[in-house]
């Protein structure tokens, strides 16, 4: 493990972009020969040099601790993490969805246990549905049946929406929202047209390019949210129900007067972010632009959460933490709302260093609070790492049976951590059902309540 107090933890503005960074987009004639000469002789040497693999070269910040979870030797080239209803990482590849292990407790996964042989492509997005799996990958989105809920798919998937899924720029990311209704975020090249806004409260219904959309709790149909983003991968709602996603660049146009950097949207309905095609931007300033509460520059994003847990220190709980894939980071917007606005104050929480590859795909909060970030893609070395506070022990959340009484369980449904994960709504939502309406509405009214309970009430 390694420690680096120069990354900026607390709110700091927004880090310059490093050499590397730069000299991406300023090669030209002569110079892209000379640089591509480079390159290859530093590729030739490096393939000489003997990478440190057994422990992660992860800089994180003062009072947090990296730890390796499991390696290539249990799956390979991670493109998609999720926890399932027990609370056990679940992680997905090219012809492969597995459950990963640990049997001693020790905080690294010694077997797996496979889930599906699929899809072919990889799942880019994953949800559990109580036994079942729903996900993207293959014909669109998808769900593998567990009837006799074994840990094993029953069968061949059933296709709920056909949608352009397995490339890079295709179907991603699939959850289920505060709302009951299921939520889902595609690339610009997934080819989602009007026939897509099946309802017609649907905020958008000629979209472009890549979009985020809306479907029933029973998958039977829905709308389109927003669109206009080139290739967010994945989303997160904070705990006042906002939605949040982090989207790609145009690296074609990087040094050129109109490139725009990665960027973390609020995503309101009806919003469109600007992209209509490689060469055709619309201007920052339209009406229905969302708010830009971030920017990082260059990058890949992949995996977005909000961390609403309770092991990290209290300045980090309701703070974004988005991946960047091509240069190794884990990075954090603090976010803040004035008059109905949202800032973010943008930082670098984790990075790869030295010559270790760390190119993370995904994330999420595990039970204990702890951070799981995946790395794989592109056929790359696959793997899971676990980021913890050691100034707080992991959190050991009591079971559903232990709230007695209607209020104790009021209370453990409005106050339960990452309340939206598979492995919290087993604990909660059947609590709710047996409440009914009305404590929730009392909670909802009661301007005493917090408003993050307020707002989980409404939920």
């Amino acid at each position: 493990m390694k420690t680096a107090e120069s990354i900026p933890v607390s709110p700091t503005p927004l880090l310059p972009l490093e050499p590397d960074v730069l000299s991406a987009g300023i090669c030209r004639g002569r110079t892209r020969r000379v640089c591509r000469l480079l390159l290859s002789v530093t590729v030739l040497f490096l393939g000489e040099v003997p990478l440190a693999a057994q422990e992660p070269g992860i800089a994180v910040p003062a009072g947090f601790r990296v730890g390796q979870f499991s390696d290539d030797d249990l799956a390979h080239d991670i493109q998609c993490l999720t926890f399932d209803n027990d609370g056990r990482v679940v992680v997905s590849g090219p012809g492969y969805i597995r459950i990963l292990i640990d049997d001693d407790g020790d905080g690294k996964a010694e077997s797996f246990r496979r889930f599906a042989d699929g899809p072919k492509t990889g799942a880019q997005g994953m949800c559990f549905m109580g036994p079942h799996l729903l996900c993207s990958g293959d014909d669109g989105l998808i769900i593998y049946h567990d009837e006799d809920r074994n840990g094993q798919a029953d069968g061949p998937p059933q296709t709920v929406l056909k949608i352009k899924a397995g490339g890079e720029h295709h179907v991603h990311s699939v959850q289920k929202g505060p709302d009951g209704w299921w939520y889902v975020i595609a690339g610009n090249m997934s080819e989602v047209t009007a026939s897509y806004a099946a309802l017609p409260t649907s905020p958008v219904m000629q979209p472009d390019a890549g979009v985020l959309m809306r479907l029933k709790p029973d998958l039977s149909g829905g709308e389109i949210v927003a669109d206009g983003f080139r290739n967010a991968y994945d989303f997160a709602f904070t705990p006042t129900g906002d939605l949040f996603t982090y989207d790609s660049d145009g690296e074609r146009d990087v040094s050129l007067p109109w490139y725009r950097p990665t960027r973390v949207f609020h995503v309101t309905p009806g919003s469109n972010a600007g992209w209509v095609s490689r060469s055709w931007k619309r201007p920052d300033d339209f009406p229905d632009m969302p708010s830009v509460v971030a920017e990082f520059g260059r990058g890949s994003p992949t995996g977005v959460v909000c961390y609403r847990h309770l092991q990290f220190p209290g300045r980090f709980i309701g703070t974004l933490f988005v991946l960047d894939w091509t240069f190794g980071r884990i990075l954090g917007v603090s976010l803040e709302e004035a008059r109905g606005f949202w800032k973010g104050q943008p930082f670098v929480f984790a990075k790869g260093t030295g010559q270790f590859g760390f190119a993370p795909t995904d994330l999420e909060v595990a039970p204990d609070g702890s951070l799981y970030v995946s790395v794989g893609g592109r056929g790359t070395r696959g793997g899971v790492y676990r980021v913890r506070s050691i100034r707080s022990p992991p959190v050991v959340l009591p079971p559903a049976e232990s709230a007695v009484g209607s209020r104790a369980q009021l209370q453990m449904c409005l106050q339960s951590p990452q309340p939206l994960a598979s492995w919290s709504r087993r604990r909660w939502e059947p609590l709710a059902e047996s409440l009914g309406s009305e404590p929730f509405v009392r909670a909802a009214l009661n301007e005493r309540q917090p408003a993050p309970e307020r707002v989980r009430a409404i939920e």
